[in-house]
């Protein structure tokens, strides 16, 4: 089974935050995974106290017409374990999908990515939010920052803000598209969180 593992930075303590596998989202659109899955968790589970959200981060093929199929699959996932969605079809807006996934406790990903509008909803205890940029805009390279972005950071400074506030956990990833280079879109958020409160 393929993973995928990132970094991932909490406006407090440091963790590790696990991409799931593209073998359990991808390949087989959640059904039928159960095997995948058990393996998937155990394997994640031996991060102990380090281990961040587990991602279910669904192919921009899987719109809406999948909301059942993503509810069973919440359903059977084992217990005792932070879980995120993450969608990329523009069908979930506007749908019962936060609501969903606030029923199950699981968190509604938000992201910055080209095809899609920002969605702002906290619907489980913790927040996961990734920056993910356009793959085309920086295919390469990835060493200095390349594209100011402060007014989208300050933005997601504020919507982090009034999280924290509601005494949330929040997570962020930063992916190189974003700004060329991730862990400088990191340090000026931080910076930006810094400078707000």
């Amino acid at each position: 089974m393929r993973y995928r593992t990132a970094t991932t930075v909490r406006v407090s303590p440091f963790v590790s935050g696990v991409l799931n596998s593209k073998e359990i989202t991808h390949e087989q659109n959640l059904v039928g995974a159960e095997a995948e899955v058990e393996t998937f968790v155990s394997t994640m589970a031996e991060l102990g106290d380090r281990l961040g959200p587990l991602l279910l981060q669904l192919p921009p093929s899987f719109d809406v017409e999948g909301m059942g199929v993503l509810e069973d699959f919440l359903e059977c996932l084992p217990e005792g374990f932070r879980y995120a969605v993450e969608v990329r079809h523009r069908s979930w807006l506007d749908s019962d999908l936060p609501e969903m996934l606030r029923e199950r406790g699981a968190a509604l990903t938000l992201i910055d990515y080209p095809r899609m509008p920002r969605m702002e909803e906290a619907t489980a205890d913790f927040s996961y939010i990734r920056w993910l940029g356009d793959r085309r805009e920086f295919p390469s390279g990835h060493t200095h920052l390349e594209k100011e972005r402060d007014d989208d950071l300050r933005w997601w400074s504020d919507l982090v803000g009034r999280f924290l506030e509601e005494g949330r956990t929040v997570f962020a990833y930063a992916n190189n598209h974003y700004q060329n280079h991730s862990p400088s879109t990191l340090a000026r958020f931080l910076e930006n969180q810094r400078g707000g409160r």
